[in-house]
């Protein structure tokens, strides 16, 4: 596990987790960019560190008794299209997780979006309801009223005038 993840794990920042690795002298193994790379060793033993740090003992006075003993290791002689392998393999993984966080990134902004536009189709809703009522509780005039209107308007005599007589001749 990197650094990030083992943060997340044990809810602290990234950088918390390097300064006990640097401040206690851990042995932690490394990948190919210098990243740490925890194991599940070393999980248990940065976990009984937070626990003795949750007591209330300060960094300095954290004792930790499995310190790992650095072995030394004999590299293999790899042949240059094992090295290109290695290479291809670690730059696939660093775009496999960087493919990830940006889709993470993305459904992350699209459901803010949404929360967005739903807060505003709510708004609109409301609106529309207080409108539907307001037009509700409205008194409607019968219909008498609307025929009575019609007639009226029907009787009414247009008023004709003089001048047009003139200028567009007898009607």
């Amino acid at each position: 596990m990197n650094t990030s993840a083992v943060a997340r794990l044990l809810n602290v920042s990234h950088s918390t987790i390097q300064r006990w690795v640097t401040q206690l002298n851990m042995v932690v193994e490394r990948n190919q960019l210098g990243h740490y790379q925890f194991s599940d060793d070393d999980i248990a033993l940065l976990r009984k560190v937070q626990d003795q740090l949750n007591e209330g003992i300060i960094l300095q006075k954290v004792s930790i008794s499995e310190k790992k003993i650095r072995k030394a290791t004999v590299q293999k002689q790899h042949s240059e299209t094992n090295k290109e392998h290695d290479r291809m393999i670690e730059r696939i993984v660093r775009l496999e997780n960087g493919l990830k966080t940006k889709a993470d990134d993305v459904v992350s902004y699209q459901i803010l979006q949404h929360r967005s536009d739903m807060e505003d189709l709510q708004k609109l809703v409301k609106k529309l309801e207080a409108r539907i009522e307001e037009l509700e509780t409205k008194k409607v005039p019968p219909i008498d009223y609307f025929l009575a209107a019609e007639e009226t308007a029907a009787t009414k005599k247009t008023k004709k005038w003089p001048f047009m007589k003139t200028i567009f001749g007898n009607n």
